[in-house]
């Protein structure tokens, strides 16, 4: 099955060349190591005009709170945990509490974090505990009433930095001129390698990375953050052990939101653990590895959605990240690049009159994480507990 309008390679007409060297890569070696940038490269790409890039994002609103403090049954005041947690509120709101299942309404809700309500309506009057949950159910008008009271939501901004990313060939004009066992043309051999470098170096950003702009020195210096400092609702810590409860309470979390259909990338100690999970809970199938883009996947089916697998390289060689994994919804990761500064090749960068060849790739480039919710890191799933 297919990763949200990912293609094989197959697909690709003879018009739809790569325009850089990027796509080039991917193309002739789509089971790089750098599998997070050829997926993202290949489905969503998307230029700035600015190294600081923003994206506005607003989802459905949760309307609902939790209470500050114990309320009696005959409280007519109830206070809220939180900030400005009133406006989420209007006259003409029924809440029910979530613990006593008690609805009320509201009658105002322009004093911060505190509602005023009628309580009892059409249930039974109870205390209310600090931390219960209180859910707008609807609004309702009198007969001829004036228009209510108006409630919007502001958008969150996600930011982040482009990185300039940067990887030499340098080679004197003897070894130019020189013959080597391992390749005809030394200089076309230390591009290759370059090239691979480069695009292991974007990933490792694009998966651990740390977003900062830098000011301190003659011009401004940034990284671009990566899915781990993204991530911060559905980050799990196994603690070397995984049983089927935990992971599959972790999976009901990250689909919760999203994309019914995912991507999973992760080292070969956590996709063991895994692999042995699914052999022992025979509701949990992982049915033959199928091609997605030219690279190996496994389905990995769930009541909540589907992950689609693929082992990571650069995690499985690491022995301290071989154990993680990253959740991944297509849809709400973007590869954004500063206008005409994706991958290219830059030659003869060296000073004149040296006897030198000297070139470059460069990419200036940055990663979109849009909602944050829909995604997932786990780390140290070593150990499955039957």
């Amino acid at each position: 099955m297919p990763v949200l309008g990912m293609r094989g390679t197959g697909s690709f007409s003879a018009d739809d060349r790569p325009k850089n060297y990027r796509d080039m890569l991917l193309l002739q070696k789509p089971n790089t190591p750098a599998a997070l940038t050829a997926f993202i490269g290949r489905t969503r790409n998307e230029p700035t005009d600015d190294p600081e890039f923003k994206v506005f994002t607003k989802g459905l609103p949760t309307q609902r709170a939790l209470v500050s403090g114990a309320q009696t049954t005959g409280e007519l005041t109830i206070e809220l945990q939180g900030t400005d947690q009133n406006k989420l509120f209007k006259p003409g709101h029924a809440v029910i509490n979530e613990r006593t299942l008690e609805v009320f309404w509201v009658t105002a809700s322009s004093t911060a974090n505190v509602l005023t309500v009628v309580r009892a309506k059409g249930s039974t009057g109870l205390p209310m505990n600090d931390g219960d949950g209180l859910l707008i159910l609807s609004s309702h008008q009198q007969e001829g009433a004036a228009i209510p009271t108006a409630v919007s939501y502001d958008p969150a901004v996600i930011a982040n930095f482009t990185q300039i990313f940067r990887t030499a060939v340098n080679l004197t004009g003897t070894v130019q001129a020189t013959r080597l066992r391992y390749a005809d043309n030394p200089l076309v051999e230390m591009k290759r390698e370059a090239l691979e470098i480069h695009s292991i170096e974007m990933e490792k950003q694009f998966l651990f990375g740390s977003g900062l702009e830098d000011v301190g020195g003659a011009q401004p210096e940034r990284t671009t953050k990566g899915l781990y400092f993204f991530v911060t609702t559905n980050l799990k810590d196994f603690a070397d052990a995984v049983d089927v409860d935990s992971w599959e309470n972790w999976l009901e979390d990250v689909f919760e939101d999203g994309s019914e259909e995912k991507l999973f990338l992760c080292g070969n100690r956590h996709l063991n653990v895994l692999k042995k999970l699914a052999r022992v809970h025979s509701q949990i199938t992982m049915p033959p590895r199928s091609e997605t883009y030219g690279m190996m996947m496994q389905t990995y089916v769930t009541p909540y959605g589907t992950l689609q697998i693929r082992q990571h390289p650069l995690l499985s060689k690491n022995p301290t990240f071989n154990d993680w994994g990253f959740l991944i919804d297509p849809a709400h990761v973007v590869y954004r690049y500063l206008r005409g500064r994706d991958t290219k090749y830059l030659t003869a960068r060296q000073n004149p009159g040296d006897d030198v060849v000297t070139d470059e790739f460069m990419t200036e480039c940055g990663l979109e994480c849009q909602f944050e919710v829909t995604m997932g890191v786990s780390k140290n799933a070593s150990t499955f507990i039957p």
